[in-house]
């Protein structure tokens, strides 16, 4: 019997893509067609990964938008309800490092940087929940495989994701299976780093 990965709040699923290609499991995603608000989990849920959009709870100074978190808060609580309901071996929710989601739900079990799983840039990312958190690949930046053809920003040592334009997928080979799926640069800028998408399925199986 197949393993059930639920992935809430995903469309296509760069989190969970390493267990989408293991024949072991069977990945649910459910995205913005379906609605996390609307969905009822089946029963013998192995694992749940949850990427809430992070619109309200970002302060990025780039960004001029003021985050509703309330508003923000109803995906996150359905995907907690979610969670509840199914009581899987493991569970992450993930977030800006930075964001205000921690107000709401406290501070994150762990954080990670996508360089230091060999993904050539910055995405300060936050994660909250009851899984094994992998070892990172690399320690220091300089120690790294670059990407010399990535924009990095003046005065600035690494590429940021946040930075990115869309067609930034050209440059990137670890994104090629999403190319059909990245239309602008907030789809580009979604997208899990692989290198540890891979580390936290070999770590969570």
């Amino acid at each position: 019997m197949k393993k059930i990965i639920l992935h809430l709040c995903a469309d296509l699923g760069s989190d969970s893509r390493y267990y989408q290609l293991d024949d072991d499991y069977e990945v649910i995603k459910v995205g913005a067609a379906v609605g996390v608000e609307n969905f009822t989990p089946p029963k013998n849920v192995y694992g749940i990964i949850a990427n809430p959009p992070c619109t309200e709870f970002s302060k990025a100074v780039c960004f001029t938008h003021t985050g509703d978190i309330a508003k923000g808060m109803e995906l996150v609580n359905h995907c907690k309800r979610i969670i509840k309901e199914c009581s899987p071996k493991f569970w992450v929710i993930d977030g800006p490092a930075r964001g205000r989601l921690k107000e709401s739900i406290g501070e994150p079990t762990a954080k990670y940087q996508p360089w230091e799983y060999g993904s050539p840039w910055t995405k300060h990312t936050a994660l909250w929940g009851n899984f094994n958190m992998p070892k990172p690949l690399f320690i220091k930046w300089d120690d790294v495989p670059k990407n010399d053809k990535l924009y990095i920003r003046p005065k600035r040592k690494k590429p940021a994701l946040v930075y990115l334009h869309k067609s930034a997928i050209d440059l990137i080979p670890e994104f090629e299976f999403a190319r059909e799926y990245i239309k602008n640069d907030a789809d580009i800028r979604s997208m899990c780093s692989q290198g540890f998408a891979k580390a936290f399925y070999e770590a969570n199986r």
